[in-house]
């Protein structure tokens, strides 16, 4: 039987995060243009009330990394994009070029870009650390949240 699916909200400087998973994996982060907590079930599992307090300490600047289990189904290349963020470091930007040479897409940055797009754990899995070659890029949260995760981190995004 599968494990149902739990939140928790997280009030931050950013904004309110929903953040949603099972006893086993994190499965879904809401950035906070799309948080109605009316329709989240707030009983988190311990999964998911550990990820909340990550998620706390990371915006308040007492974590960089994240020891998290995450579950997530895309397709092949979906996947393979996702799990290169893991090779960003925190305070480090990539362009959407570099992930693509990462997976060996021949399909260029913008494929890159949609499947970022899609990434249903974002933060977790830091998709704000890619940027377009001449700027920011695009960003599900909107720019100004990549552009405020960028600066937490150390990065210099006035000039992207």
């Amino acid at each position: 039987m599968a494990s149902s699916l739990t939140w928790a909200i997280v009030t931050t400087p950013l904004g309110r995060f929903a953040i949603g998973g099972t006893e086993v994996a994190i499965t879904t982060v809401l950035l906070p243009h799309e948080v109605s907590e009316s329709d989240l079930d707030t009983d988190p599992s311990h999964l998911v009330g550990d990820a909340a307090r990550q998620l706390d300490e990371f915006v308040t600047g007492t974590r960089r990394t994240f020891d998290l289990a995450l579950s997530s189904e895309g397709t092949v290349f979906q996947e393979a994009v996702w799990q290169s963020l893991s090779m960003i470091d925190y305070g480090e930007i990539r362009s959407y070029g570099w992930v693509g040479d990462q997976v060996g897409s021949p399909k260029g940055p913008r494929a890159v870009g949609q499947a970022l797009g899609k990434n249903p754990i974002p933060i977790f899995r830091p998709c704000h650390r890619v940027v377009g070659a001449s700027g920011l890029g695009g960003y599900g949260g909107g720019l100004a949240l990549k552009r405020a995760l960028l600066e937490l981190e150390g990065v210099d995004a006035r000039y992207l």
